[in-house]
């Protein structure tokens, strides 16, 4: 039967509450700005549409016998067990943060944070099997899904990567003069939250944008895989529940660190596993996944155009005509199949960034074959049973998740409704997008390396559209499995959780045996870097010639201080003429020439050279680059040489 549950009324409202705060502060900014009054306003939709509870439906149709005392005291035990794991795993990951250089929290992680997460897997997955608690199994999936995300907000203690520094800087400035000039039109959603949640909290922008992913994914993402495990394909709750941990298996690498890119794509994933139950059961209303989507298209376009493609087909399946049916939604899967790569034509047509289209690859049914291969099964054995099993698992994904998804949709779900075959039609939508805008679209303003991230991302979310199955394959086993003896049970629950750690392990960047991480976290010597250089500057018209770290560290600092036409004084290390003179200057020779060139390009007469001891030839450009000037400093004992060029 369907039971309406107070818990999953107030959490589904809050996010429907969330989202529409966010649309319109949307509107508000491309017509208006993010002004105290829009914030105050921003409350008006809620008391007009009267969202503050959104109905959906708990389907519990089984496992209502009864736990004994015995069974409640265990449980009890269990409970109070996993929280003192989770403290001390937390603990754990609070003591390893640094302000130092590192190429993975790996490495000062402690080793005992794996066994403390892979005890809390399998307790966990006691727990939510025997338990007949709903609160606290969601206080445990969330907690859970909590520590695993937040790895780099407490090890990285400035913070990692280069795109959260620049949203940072963007919701700082919006916070405080409501617009910003030229108005971009991307990522408004998560700008609009952030500076929201400033106004009312006063709390720092860095932090809420920090923390806003990790909070959002474990209030919501578990409930929404057991909303479409449990509604959708009428998988026990208990499970169901078991699902919503067992999610988190699949690598997450994209959602480790704040980003509108991550937090659209934890949108897509609630909106998909929500979509299973309304094709089965019309709930929840098709509107409130329309409120998600359109949240989604504000945050990211590039999630938010194939996720509001789903919703279109989805309402298509509305029209009573069979015929009528099946020809637009075959329509709008086939546009579909090449929107991605038109609206990259079409936003380069109308913004001028550099966007080339190439026909090449069409032309020749070889290089056409050559592109198609799939690719190859990874069994690579190096000695060491820990990273093999981890690496074997997780190099290996790419061909489980399809295999296993196909075949749970073809024996499992297809029995349950049809229309689970819209899911998997979207996943065939954004492989055609993925294999042109990967072969035919070239986007000019990213340098070499970073070509091909728009299609990783589009590849990452097609397999978003068939994790349900991927999931539901899992279940369809781990049930088969609980019916036999408890030694095979032991066994099971071992393997669970050992992918899940592996899962864990493979979601943020490494430096081991087998792989070495280029992403190096921003330091206390890198802000210390950026502020000398802004003490020694007799003005604030020179230019600094520096990696992404660097770069990152001054957008911290100073946000967007200083702008030479439409050129940032720091390089921007997806592209751009000042990296490129970076790296000439330290991959090739660190010349004067080249500096020289630098400045004539913006016109001023200051330049800084920075280089940090981890660069791969450090030593050799550091004595190279002291011969071309006499002006030269040096920061925390050798971390960092700052170089200085005057015409």
């Amino acid at each position: 039967m369907i039971k309406y549950q107070r818990i999953e009324q107030i959490l589904w409202g809050s996010l429907i509450a969330w989202s529409i705060i966010g649309i319109f502060l949307t509107i508000c900014y491309y017509f208006w700005e993010l002004s105290p009054i829009a914030m105050w306003l921003s409350w008006l939709p809620l008391v007009i549409l009267g969202f503050i509870f959104v109905p959906v439906p708990m389907y519990i149709d089984q496992y209502t016998s009864k736990n004994t005392l015995a069974t409640k005291i265990m449980l009890s035990i269990l409970f109070v067990g996993l929280g003192v794991i989770f403290y001390f795993a937390f603990l754990g990951l609070w003591q390893s943060g640094t302000l130092e250089a590192i190429r993975s929290p790996w490495i000062l992680v402690p080793k005992i944070f794996f066994t403390l997460c892979f005890v809390l897997c399998l307790g966990a997955m006691a727990w939510l099997i025997k338990t007949r608690s709903q609160k606290g199994s969601w206080l445990i999936l969330g907690a859970i899904t909590f520590l695993f995300l937040s790895v780099a907000l407490f090890v990285y203690k400035i913070g990692y990567g280069f795109d959260p520094f620049i949203h940072q800087a963007t919701e700082r400035y919006l916070a405080e003069h409501g617009t910003i000039t030229p108005k971009p039109f991307y990522y408004i959603g998560q700008y609009s939250w952030i500076t929201f949640c400033h106004f009312f909290s006063h709390l720092g922008i860095n932090l809420l944008d920090k923390i806003l992913l990790p909070a959002m994914a474990a209030a919501f993402l578990p409930a929404a895989i057991f909303t479409g495990l449990s509604q959708g394909f009428s998988i026990r709750n208990r499970f169901a529940k078991l699902g919503a941990l067992l999610f988190l298996a699949i690598p997450f690498g994209s959602m480790i660190v704040t980003t509108p890119q991550g937090l659209a794509n934890l949108f897509a994933l609630i909106i998909i596993f929500l979509s299973l139950s309304y094709l089965k059961n019309q709930t929840p209303p098709l509107y409130f996944l329309m409120i998600l989507g359109a949240m989604c298209l504000a945050i990211h376009p590039l999630t938010g155009i194939p996720v509001a493609i789903y919703l279109l087909i989805l309402l298509l399946l509305k029209i009573r005509s069979r015929v009528a049916k099946i020809t637009l939604v075959s329509i709008t899967a086939v546009l579909g199949a090449f929107s991605l790569p038109l609206v990259f034509i079409i936003n380069s047509l109308v913004s001028g960034t550099g966007v080339n289209v190439t026909t090449a690859i069409l032309q020749s049914p070889g290089v056409l074959l050559n592109k198609l291969r799939l690719p190859e099964l990874y069994i690579d054995s190096h000695f060491s049973s820990i990273i093999d099993f981890v690496y074997i698992y997780g190099k290996n994904l790419i061909w489980l998740i399809p295999i296993v998804a196909v075949i749970t949709l073809i024996f499992k779900a297809q029995k349950i409704t049809k229309l689970f075959w819209i899911p998997a039609m979207m996943f065939l939508v954004l492989i055609v997008n993925y294999f042109f805008l990967q072969n035919t679209v070239e986007f000019s303003f990213l340098i070499s390396y970073e070509q091909g991230a728009y299609a990783d991302r589009v590849l990452s979310l097609a397999q978003f559209f068939i994790y349900p199955f991927f999931i539901l394959g899992i279940l369809w086993w781990v049930e088969k499995t609980w019916q036999t003896n408890w030694s095979w049970r032991i066994v099971l629950s071992l393997f669970l959780s050992g992918i899940i750690i592996s899962s864990l392990y493979l979601s943020y960047p490494r430096h081991d045996a087998l792989e070495i991480s280029k992403g190096i976290n921003v330091a206390s010597s890198d802000i210390a870097a950026v502020q000398w250089i802004e003490r020694d500057a007799p003005d604030d018209e020179f230019i600094v010639l520096a990696n992404q770290t660097v770069s990152a560290a001054a957008l911290h600092e100073y946000g967007f201080k200083k702008y030479f036409n439409d050129k940032f004084y720091y390089p921007i290390p997806t592209g751009g003429e000042l990296y490129d003179y970076y790296l000439k200057m330290s991959y090739e020779s660190p010349s004067s020439l080249t500096m020289n060139q630098a400045m004539d390009l913006v016109g001023v007469d200051y330049a800084y050279f920075i280089l940090n001891d981890y660069w791969w030839n450090a030593e050799k450009v550091i004595e190279d680059a002291k011969l071309q000037t006499n002006t030269w400093h040096e920061i925390d004992d050798g971390k960092i040489y700052i170089f200085k060029y005057t015409k």
